[in-house]
């Protein structure tokens, strides 16, 4: 899932989440026999909206992060993003109080008010926020040319062809054998593609598809069919589908490589 569908999903499921508490308050005012303040459960409600931007600001912040352990950071997160989270809630309701209600609802009131009846609220959101597990994509750094192959033995009948792998556009799986696509031939040999690829440079043959690797630098162009898959147009002018499920690595690829 890319990063612009998860934060949404995000703001829908807080968006969810501050309707129920607004409609709860509202029932427990009915049960209670209290008057209902629509304004005021809006307010001390936002409690939700806020995990927003505490998520991405403390997220982006412990991503440059390479000198901690991974549970040093969760629980550094944790800490640091119910302490932000706190204050920058207890100022927003004093803030928006004092400028649009008659009564203003003092900083240091709301803090202690939820240090002792929200914090285990604030150290449970966090908690859970930081064991989702992330994806990370491979490392886009380019690899040193030395570390893999610059060229294939394929064969092609009875004779084995020396085949430059920057001449290759790409290859795909044809279970129990492996494709290999130049601008010229097709060379169909025995293996698998994990095999092959292994000896592939990752970052120039690049997975569009769970059976197919294309050479970036071989692609010209990319075009979205509208619902999340792409086609791309090669250098000599063949057509290959991108699965949505691997756009993301792809892109990171693209933007890097040099025209073949």
């Amino acid at each position: 899932m890319s990063k612009q569908k998860k934060v949404r999903n995000l703001i829908l499921l807080l968006v969810a989440l501050l309707g129920i508490t607004i409609l709860q308050d509202y029932l427990q005012s009915g049960y209670q026999d209290h008057a209902f303040y629509f304004s005021e459960s809006l307010l001390f409600n936002l409690f939700w909206p806020l995990i927003i931007p505490v998520t991405l600001i403390l997220s982006s912040t412990f991503k440059h992060v390479k000198t901690l352990s991974k549970w040093t950071k969760r629980a550094l997160f944790v800490l640091l993003a119910t302490i932000f989270h706190l204050l920058l809630f207890a100022f927003l309701v004093f803030a928006v109080s004092g400028l649009f209600y008659d009564h203003t609802f003092g900083f240091f009131g709301n803090l202690v008010y939820s240090l002792s009846h929200d914090l285990y609220k604030y150290l449970l959101i966090y908690t859970a926020i930081s064991l989702i597990p992330t994806q990370k994509l491979p490392d886009t750094k380019i690899q040193k040319s030395g570390e893999y192959p610059d060229f294939l033995l394929l064969q092609s009948g009875k004779r084995t062809e020396k085949i430059p792998t920057e001449s290759i556009l790409f290859t795909a799986s044809a279970t129990p054998y492996v494709e290999f696509f130049t601008a010229e031939k097709k060379y169909l040999q025995h293996g698998s593609l994990k095999s092959f690829s292994e000896k592939l440079n990752p970052s120039v043959f690049v997975r569009i598809h769970k059976t197919t690797l294309v050479n970036v630098s071989k692609v010209d162009s990319i075009s979205s069919r509208g619902n999340g898959d792409y086609d791309l147009l090669l250098s000599n002018g063949q057509a290959l589908r991108l699965s949505r499920n691997y756009v993301p690595d792809f892109r990171s690829r693209f933007e890097q490589a040099p025209t073949g």
